[in-house]
C-alpha cells in the first residue's frame, strides 16, 4: 500500500496521470479502426484528466489526505496543553479548541477590517478568506496564540469540508523556525526558493508539494499562513536590519493571505513604521479583559468545568478584592492560571487570600510559581520517577538559563533582548542534563532517563520534532530564567557570593526583569532569604572590578539596580551615599532609578537628571546603554557609552512607551530628559522629525499637565520639553489656551 501511494505521488508530480486514459483510448481506437470517434473521446478524457487528476494548481488527492492529517495533529498538539476537557459534543477542530480553553472573546482596537466590532476570531477569519493580511498585537498572555490557533482550526474545518474551494491553512510557530540557510544553486526562481524554505520549515509536520507546485499554489492564494510569535523569531543578521526581525524568506511569503501575531512592545519598538507593515492593511491590539464581565464569566465557566460551580463566587470575591491581582488577570493566560491556583487552594482548605497578599505587587510571579509547582507535582504523581518534582523544577530552570546564555554567546548582536532563541537541540539537552546530574549527588538516574522525564512528563518543554525542544509559552521561559537568577542569588555560602556575578554580566530583558523584581519582593518577606540575597548583591558590588570590562560594569549596574528591593535601611543609606562606587554615573543612575521605582523617592533621580545636563559622561552612559539595549547601537568595547550615530528610532519609541506606561511613572523625569537629549543632537532631531512626527506630537500632548507628586524637577523638564517640541515641529493650529507658553519654573 505504501509503495502504491508513493507511485501515485510520483505520477501526480509529473503531471502525467491524465495521459494514461488518453493513451488507452487511442490504442483502443486504433484497434477498432474508429479513429475519429476515438480521437474525440481521447481529447475529452484528456481534458477531464487535466481538470480532475493533474492538480497542477490545486492539491491532489493524497496531498489533501496528508494536509487533513496535519491539521488534526496540529490542533491536537495545541489542545493537549489544556488541563480542562470540555463536555460538549466536539465535532470540529474549532470546537475542540474553544471548549478546552473556555475561550472568552476579548475586546480589541484596530485599523482596516479590524475596526469591525464582531468577535475577533470571526473578523480575522474573514480577512484571511478575502485574501488579505492581519497583524494582531497584545501583551504577554493576552491570548494572541489562542486566537491564532482558533483561526487556524476554523480554516482547517473549512478546508476539510471544501478542499477544492477553501484556502489551506499552515501554522508557523515562529520561535521554532530553523536557521536560515543559503538556498542551493538549482536554478529556482525567487518564489520557488521561498516555497522550498516553507516546505523545509514544516517538513517534520507535513510533506508539502514540490517547490514549483507549492510556489504556484502560494501565488494563487490557495494557502493561508498563520504565523504566531514574531517577537520570538530567531535573529538572522545584525540587529540594525529588518531581517534581524523577520527572516528574508518569511518576509517574502507575506505576499499570501497571512495572520501575524506579536507582543505589543516588540511591535511598537521594532516593527511599526517598517516596510513589513506596508502589506498589513488590518492591524489590531488586544485590550485587557474587563473583570466584572469577561473575567467573572470565565471564572464561572472554569469552576463548572472543574465540577465545583458553587465555588465560582468565592473565586470572584478573592480576585475582586485584590487590586494588584485584579489588574494582573486582565490577561487571559494569567486569569486561567489564577483560577486554577485559587481553586486548588480553596479545595485544600488553604487561605487563598493570604497566599496572594493584597497589594504587594508580586501576585503574578506568585501565581506562576504555584502553577508551575502544582503542575509538576501532579505529573510526578502519575507514575514512579527518578526525580522529585522540585528537582525537575530546578532542572527546567537550568535549561531555561542555558537557552538564554546560548543566545548571549551566539554573536548575533543584542536582539536577544526579545528572547528569540527559545530552542534547545536534543544533544544540548543531554549535555545540560549531564552537567546537572554531576552536581546532584542525590539523583540515581541516567541522562537518558532524566531527558525522557523532562521532555515527556513536563508541560514546560514540548517537542516540535524529534530534534528540538521549546517551552510551551514564552512567558514560562522568562519566568524560569528569572527564578533561576533569584534562586542563585540566594547564596548562603559567603565564599561563593562574588561568583554570582556571572548571572548579571549581560542585561536582562524587560520581561525577565519584571519577574526578577517580583520574585525579589517575595524574597524580602523571608528574613533568611532576604539577608542572603542582600549579602550576595553587596559581595558583587564590593568585589567586581568595573574597569575589567563591559560585562563587569553591567553586573555592577544590575546589582545596584536590584539591591534596593531587598536592602535594609543601613544598606540603602550606603547606596544613596555613593560610597560603594564614588560618583560613577552608570551606577549612580542604577540606584537612582531603583530608589524611585521601589521606594517612591525621586531626589536621587532628580539629581542625576541635573547631572546629565552638565556632565557629558553621565549623559553618554545613559544614552549609550539604552541605544545598545534597544538595538540602535551595536555592542562593542565602548563601556555602554553613546556612539552619537543619528539612528535612534527604537530607543525613542521605547521612551515614548515608558512615558505612557503607569508602571514607569516614577522615572518619567528621566524619560523627558532623554527626549530632550535626542532633540539636542541636530542629526537625531532631523531623524525624529522626519520619521516620528506623530509620536512627537503625542508627547507634546502627554506633557500638557503637571504632576505635583513627581516634584519640581519633573515639572521643569516637562515645560522645557514642550517648548523644544513646539520649536522643532512644523507649525499647527493651536487652541487659544495654548497661544502663550507658561513660564519655566526654576530648579
Amino acid at each position: 500500500m505504501k509503495a502504491a501511494r508513493e507511485l501515485l505521488d510520483w505520477i501526480e508530480r509529473l503531471g502525467t496521470l491524465a495521459a494514461v486514459p488518453a493513451v488507452a483510448v487511442l490504442l483502443f481506437a486504433f484497434l477498432a479502426s474508429h479513429w475519429l470517434a476515438a480521437a474525440g473521446a481521447a481529447l475529452l478524457l484528456a481534458a477531464v484528466g487535466v481538470r480532475f487528476l493533474t492538480f497542477r494548481r490545486r492539491f491532489g488527492i493524497l496531498e489533501r489526505r496528508r494536509l487533513s492529517a496535519y491539521h488534526r495533529a496540529e490542533v491536537e498538539a495545541l489542545a493537549a496543553r489544556l488541563p480542562v476537557d470540555g463536555g460538549a459534543p466536539l465535532d470540529t477542530h474549532e470546537e475542540r479548541l474553544r471548549t478546552g480553553f473556555g475561550f472568552v472573546d476579548p475586546s480589541f482596537s484596530g485599523s482596516g477590517a479590524l475596526r469591525d466590532g464582531r468577535p475577533i476570531v470571526d473578523v480575522v477569519t474573514d480577512i484571511l478568506r478575502s485574501g488579505d493580511k492581519a497583524m494582531l498585537m497584545g501583551e504577554p498572555g493576552s491570548g494572541k496564540s489562542l486566537i491564532a490557533a482558533l483561526v487556524f482550526a476554523r480554516l482547517a474545518d473549512e478546508f476539510a469540508a471544501s478542499p477544492r474551494k477553501a484556502r489551506c491553512p499552515l501554522f508557523l510557530h515562529l520561535n521554532a523556525m530553523k536557521p536560515q540557510a543559503d538556498p542551493p544553486d538549482t536554478g529556482l526562481t525567487r518564489a520557488e526558493e521561498q516555497a522550498l524554505w516553507l516546505k523545509d520549515q514544516l517538513a517534520a509536520e507535513v510533506t508539502l508539494p514540490e517547490a514549483g507546485k507549492l510556489a504556484r499554489l502560494l501565488d494563487d492564494g490557495r494557502i493561508v499562513l498563520v504565523c504566531d510569535g514574531l517577537d520570538e523569531a530567531p535573529v538572522m543578521r545584525s540587529p540594525h536590519l529588518l531581517t534581524s526581525i523577520v527572516p528574508e524568506s518569511l518576509f517574502g511569503l507575506f505576499r499570501v493571505p497571512s495572520m501575524l501575531t506579536s507582543r505589543t512592545a516588540f511591535y511598537s519598538i521594532y516593527v511599526d513604521a517598517t516596510e513589513l507593515m506596508s502589506g498589513f492593511t488590518s492591524a489590531g491590539r488586544l485590550l485587557p479583559l474587563r473583570f466584572e464581565e469577561q473575567g467573572a464569566a470565565f471564572l464561572r465557566w472554569y469552576a463548572t468545568a472543574r465540577g465545583h460551580p458553587e465555588l465560582a463566587g468565592e473565586l470572584i470575591r478573592i480576585i475582586g478584592g485584590n487590586p494588584s491581582l485584579r489588574e494582573a488577570v486582565a490577561r487571559p493566560l494569567i486569569l486561567r492560571m489564577t483560577a486554577e491556583v485559587l481553586l486548588d487552594l480553596v479545595l485544600q482548605d488553604h487561605d487563598a487570600e493570604s497566599f496572594l497578599s493584597a497589594g504587594h505587587g508580586g501576585e503574578t510571579s506568585a501565581v506562576y510559581s504555584r502553577y508551575v509547582d502544582k503542575w509538576l507535582q501532579r505529573e510526578q504523581a502519575k507514575e514512579p520517577s527518578k526525580l522529585t518534582w522540585w528537582q525537575k523544577g530546578e532542572l527546567i530552570e537550568c535549561v531555561a538559563w542555558e537557552i538564554f546564555s546560548k543566545s548571549l554567546a551566539s554573536g548575533r548582536g543584542w536582539g536577544h533582548f526579545e528572547l528569540k532563541d527559545l530552542l534547545v537541540e536534543a544533544d544540548e539537552l543531554r549535555r545540560i542534563a549531564g552537567r546537572w546530574l554531576e552536581s546532584s549527588i542525590l539523583v540515581d538516574a541516567t541522562v537518558d532517563e532524566i531527558c525522557r522525564e523532562l521532555v515527556h512528563r513536563s508541560f514546560l518543554i514540548i517537542s516540535n520534532d524529534r530534534r528540538r525542544y521549546r517551552f510551551v509559552h514564552k512567558s514560562f521561559f522568562e519566568f524560569c530564567v528569572a527564578r533561576h537568577v533569584v534562586r542563585c542569588l540566594d547564596e548562603r555560602r559567603a565564599e561563593h557570593r562574588a561568583g554570582r556575578t556571572e548571572l548579571l554580566l549581560h542585561p536582562l530583558p524587560d520581561e525577565v526583569i519584571d519577574f526578577v523584581r517580583e520574585l525579589l519582593l517575595a524574597v524580602s518577606s523571608s528574613p533568611d532569604e532576604r539577608a542572603a540575597t542582600e549579602a550576595t548583591f553587596l559581595a558583587i558590588l564590593n568585589r567586581v572590578d568595573i574597569d575589567a570590562g563591559t560585562g563587569y560594569l553591567m553586573a555592577a549596574q544590575q546589582a545596584a539596580n536590584l539591591l534596593p528591593i531587598v536592602a535594609g535601611s543601613r544598606t540603602m543609606e550606603l547606596l544613596r551615599s555613593g560610597e560603594l562606587f564614588p560618583e560613577h554615573p552608570f551606577l549612580q543612575r542604577a540606584v537612582a532609578v531603583a530608589d524611585a521605582l521601589h521606594h517612591d523617592r525621586h531626589e536621587l533621580l532628580d539629581e542625576f537628571v541635573k547631572r546629565m545636563e552638565t556632565d557629558h559622561e553621565a549623559e553618554s552612559f545613559h544614552m549609550g546603554y539604552n541605544r545598545i539595549y534597544y538595538g540602535d547601537q551595536a555592542f562593542g568595547d565602548g563601556l555602554w557609552m553613546d556612539d552619537n550615530h543619528p539612528e535612534c528610532g527604537r530607543f525613542f519609541r521605547a521612551t515614548v512607551r515608558h512615558v505612557k506606561t503607569p508602571a514607569y511613572r516614577r522615572i518619567r523625569v528621566m524619560d523627558l530628559y532623554t527626549v530632550r537629549a535626542l532633540l539636542g543632537n541636530p542629526d537625531r532631531r532631523r531623524y525624529l522629525i522626519g520619521r516620528e512626527e506623530r509620536a512627537l506630537r503625542e508627547l507634546e500632548s502627554l506633557t500638557a499637565d503637571p504632576d505635583p507628586e513627581l516634584g519640581p524637577e519633573y515639572d521643569r523638564q516637562r515645560v522645557l520639553l514642550r517648548e523644544e517640541l513646539r520649536a522643532s515641529l512644523p507649525e499647527t493650529e493651536r487652541r487659544p489656551e495654548e497661544a502663550s507658553p507658561p513660564e519655566i519654573p526654576q530648579s
